[in-house]
């Protein structure tokens, strides 16, 4: 705790220490508010943080991990055996937190996770964070909250953007590149856009810092494996031909290839291999819009494959020789029907319907090992009602379930014949009820007062309850879902015209939180397995705070906070502490534009310890990061940007075994036609 105070006060001086009138020049111009978080107004109530265009281009972010990297209440986690690049929400996993793309949620159907680092943003026009009290309309598995990207619609008649990023590590040899271009054109009835981004990344170095250990494979300098591209595709053909209606088409394909993954640094690692990743969207909307009617239609395909391998040893990679080879073939087809109704004055009625068709199919060393197929159907009905021009009061309902379609094992088949009961496994149905409700007071000009409670679910993954882990694992069908109730009080709005200020407190109690515990295996009972089970009774509570200054025409000061607790009520599992959930987060940030061609940007960025182990004796060491981005306006249409990120070149890492880049550069050259 004396290491809380410690830093608070240290971002706190950093913060006021710049709270001075910079003048620079006389032909700048003044910063204005649609460059700060603000929020979605379209909701009608506030549903969350949006990161527009402009702040995504600040950082130069290129996939949504970096592009949620400064979100008050976000952490970030990288690494592990397979090199998700992922994240948490107030302490809650993403596998709980959607991600939606323009109305599909692209998460994977069978372990519910999905790797940010591969999901590029180069042709996102927003990103809206939501946390614990998000919409009811989602669908289902919302329990932390969701992540709404949105694709941008070409808005001219003729239009293009271009990108080149180049990327060097602390010896200044090229470790990445990725180009992007978008091609776009919108007459009065028709229009088109179509987007390529390409991340080709050689390598990443370690900090000069990092010291190998014994045993390890890793040693100093470039990271092992560290190789990977990810490609996106987009395409959005569509017509508002009628009046009040617009009708799309959109495609989209994504190709990440990791390669190996890296290694852990420690005697003991895994060698792991994704042969390929990729998907296929399609989907069809229409958007009606008029009369006070809103009608929000989507109908999609998704069909995911992916190819994972393990090694024994890096010698047995060298020969092609895994132990286990695991295919997926996946899919998912759903359906979305959204309305809106405003009916009196400052009365709102929004309901949505959501279905979903899960089908997983994967094989295990080339034979026919898991098939599963279930339908998720959600209803969602919100009801908003704005009293004086002050009071808004919300309260909406939902109901979601999960329904068993099919279900074909091969574990399951010997179980069966051996008569080992514990293998055994009968999916069933499960249904769930969710509810929240917030008021809302607006005072003076842009301030908004908000108290809001929400009550959400989480089915468990196919991964949950049917993945024996190559055999290390029992699978557990009855398993409930997860449970958490969310209560929040914040605050946000403009002081004295100059202070942007975004503040939240929050307390999450989760029921049913699922755990680990050991058993015997059915098959060797001298040998333990995994058993996930409903475990657990979890509190997450915590302080967020979000400041943006604006001192004078030429300077913006933002500082951002977060300070995540929580509380293990009961565990049979013997679980003490939450893995990676840091108790501190904060970062803090100056822009200084002199002129209307030239910006820079320094970020001080710090995070405290993080348990490693869910014992509470092992963990990481807290870590400061220095970055800057400076920004050079070559005209109305073109521009570059530099960034030196980890200044210091610390050695640090979001997970035990898996350091982060040491220092890097880059350099972005990007314009718009």
């Amino acid at each position: 705790m004396v290491n809380i105070i410690k830093s608070v006060v240290f971002f706190s001086f950093f913060f006021f220490l710049f709270n001075i009138d910079i003048v620079f020049g006389q032909d700048s111009e003044k910063i204005t508010v649609d460059e700060i978080v603000v929020t979605d107004k379209k909701e009608h109530v506030n549903y969350g943080t949006e990161i527009t265009r402009e702040e995504i281009d600040r950082t130069n972010a290129e996939s949504l991990w970096d592009v949620l990297r400064y979100t008050p209440g976000v952490t970030l986690t990288e690494g592990g055996t397979r090199g998700d690049a992922s994240f948490s929400i107030r302490g809650f996993p993403s596998s709980t937190i959607p991600i939606i793309v323009d109305g599909i949620p692209i998460t994977n159907s069978f372990n519910g996770w999905t790797d940010s680092s591969g999901i590029l943003t180069d042709d996102l026009e927003s990103v809206v964070v939501q946390k614990g009290f998000s919409s009811m309309l989602n669908g289902a598995n919302g329990m932390g909250g969701a992540v709404i990207l949105t694709t941008a619609k070409p808005k001219k008649l003729f239009e293009g953007k271009f990108k080149a990023t180049l990327e060097m590590d602390s010896r200044f040899n090229t470790s990445s590149i990725t180009p992007y271009v978008s091609l776009g054109s919108k007459s009065s009835k028709f229009y088109i856009k179509t987007s390529l981004q390409y991340k080709d990344m050689d390598h990443f170095r370690l900090s000069d810092k990092y010291e190998p250990a014994e045993g390890s494979i890793q040693g100093k300098g470039d990271r092992l494996f560290s190789e990977r591209s990810d490609l996106k595709s987009t395409t959005i053909i569509g017509t508002d031909y009628f009046d009040g209606l617009d009708i799309w088409a959109e495609y989209t394909y994504i190709d990440s290839d990791r390669g190996l993954n890296v290694p852990e640094t420690t005697p003991l690692y895994d060698i792991t291999e994704w042969g390929y990743w990729k998907r296929n969207s399609i989907s069809l909307h229409a958007k009606y819009n008029k009369n006070n009617v809103l009608v929000d239609a989507l109908a999609y395909y998704d069909k995911y494959d992916n190819l994972f391998n393990e090694y024994a040893s890096y010698i047995h990679y060298q020969y092609k020789r895994p132990y286990a080879v695991s295919l997926y073939n996946e899919y998912a087809a759903g359906l979305n029907l959204k309305g809106e109704y405003n009916f009196l004055k400052n009365h709102y009625i929004r309901a949505a319907f959501t279905f979903r068709e899960d089908d997983h199919h994967d094989y295990y060393n080339g034979e026919d090992n898991l098939y599963i197929k279930e339908d998720k159907i959600s209803l969602g009905i919100e009801y908003s009602i704005k009293l004086y021009d002050k009071l808004s009061f919300l309260i909406s309902g939902g109901f979601d379930s999960l329904i068993a379609r099919d279900y074909r094992s091969r574990n399951d088949e010997f179980a069966r014949l051996i008569g080992v009961s514990e293998y055994q496994v009968t999916p069933k149905d499960r249904w769930l009820l969710a509810a929240q409700a917030g008021i809302m007071y607006e005072f003076m000009d842009n301030n908004e007062l908000r108290l809001t409670y929400a009550r959400r679910n989480q089915f468990p993954t196919m991964s949950d309850r049917f993945s024996t882990r190559f055999s290390e694992s029992l699978p557990n069908p009855n398993l409930k879902p997860e449970t958490a109730d969310h209560v929040e009080l914040g605050y946000k709005g403009f002081l004295f015209d100059m202070l942007y200020v975004d503040t939240a407190l929050y307390y999450s109690y989760v029921s049913d939180k699922m755990g680990i515990i050991y058993v015997p295996d059915p098959f060797v009972p001298y040998k333990g397995v995994e058993f996930i089970t409903n475990v657990d009774a979890v509190s997450l509570y915590g302080y967020e705070l979000a400041l943006v200054l604006f001192p004078c025409d030429y300077a913006e000061l933002g500082y951002n906070m977060s300070v995540n607790e929580y509380y293990v009520h009961k565990s049979v599992s013997s679980y003490k502490e939450l893995t990676y959930s840091p108790e501190l987060t904060v970062n803090s940030y100056i822009k200084i534009t002199p002129c209307k061609y030239f910006s820079i940007t320094p970020l001080v960025e710090y995070v405290s310890k993080r348990y490693t182990d869910l014992s509470g004796t092992d963990f990481l060491d807290p870590y400061f990061l220095v970055n800057l981005y400076m920004t050079i306006n070559l005209n109305d249409k073109m521009k570059l940007d530099f960034a030196i990120t980890n200044i210091t070149d610390e050695n640090y890492s979001y997970r035990y075994g898996y350091p982060i880049a040491g220092r890097t550069y880059s350099i972005a050259f990007s314009g718009e036609f």
